[in-house]
């Protein structure tokens, strides 16, 4: 039967390195010859780095049609422990597998994996694998928590996006996650005048934040455009619309 299954090897370089099986690889065949035969440091590493097995028979002995290079996939490299199971998680996915046997060297045994989807195995190798975090430093529990912090926040500036067009998502971005309570119910004035005020303390002028279409070279006027800065460009088209600053982010922003 083709019980497709991956064969890992977790080093203490963060290095992953697996072998495809392709028939037999449910527990009650292939987790049990492992255990039985393939048991210690030496062994795993080797079976791991055999690249392509077709199944093992009843005596341990590797049959393999095909001949293939195992893979190695690094996970060290800007990973913390999240991102690292998650990438195990990919590869036992992508493998195809039904189950996955992986042997950590600070371990010494083999621990099983059953892909059922690849949330449930990031759970899986989280709790079979513990050990192997401490190489990764202190686990971000509030990890979780921050990236459902950043979807609601990023939600919001899909929503009040179109009260400020033209105006660059970083500074709406910034604008939410400091004033997201005072903006939540507000209406759409009370919104603008929260950031006019957020705006004008943290921006000097507008010029560098805002679309180009919303300062076309006639606003500005054509000398200012040619002789000037960006920012001395900028002041130009206030000075010759008369307007402050202030007054001319609200009109842009109706």
């Amino acid at each position: 039967m083709a019980t497709r299954a991956l064969i890992g090897y977790f080093d203490d370089d963060r290095v992953l390195t697996t072998t495809y099986n392709h028939y037999d690889g449910y527990p009650d065949h292939l987790g049990k010859m492992l255990d039985k035969y393939f048991s210690n440091e030496e062994l795993a590493k080797k079976i791991a780095g055999t690249g392509y097995i077709s199944y093992i028979d009843d005596d341990g002995n590797i049959e393999a049609n095909n001949k293939r290079n195992p893979d190695k996939t690094e996970l060290g490299r800007d990973l913390d422990w999240e991102d690292a199971l998650l990438e195990m998680a990919k590869e036992i996915d992508n493998y195809g597998a039904d189950y996955a046997y992986i042997w950590y060297e600070g371990d010494g045994d083999w621990s099983e994996i059953k892909n059922t989807g690849i949330r449930s195995m990031v759970d899986q190798l989280a709790n079979q694998l513990a050990s192997a975090a401490t190489m990764y430093g202190p686990v971000d529990e509030n990890k979780e928590l921050k990236e459902e912090n950043m979807n609601i926040i990023l939600d919001k500036v899909k929503e009040i996006k179109p009260l400020f067009p033209g105006m660059d998502d970083k500074i709406l971005v910034d604008f939410v996650k400091t004033h997201i309570e005072d903006i939540r119910g507000a209406s759409d004035e009370d919104i603008k005048d929260e950031f006019e005020e957020f705006f004008s303390v943290n921006y000097e002028t507008g010029a560098d934040y805002m679309e180009e279409k919303l300062y076309t070279a006639n606003e500005m006027g054509d000398k200012a455009v040619e002789d000037e800065s960006a920012s001395g460009a900028f002041e130009e088209a206030v000075n010759w619309r008369g307007e402050t600053l202030k007054e001319q982010f609200k009109r842009l922003s109706k």
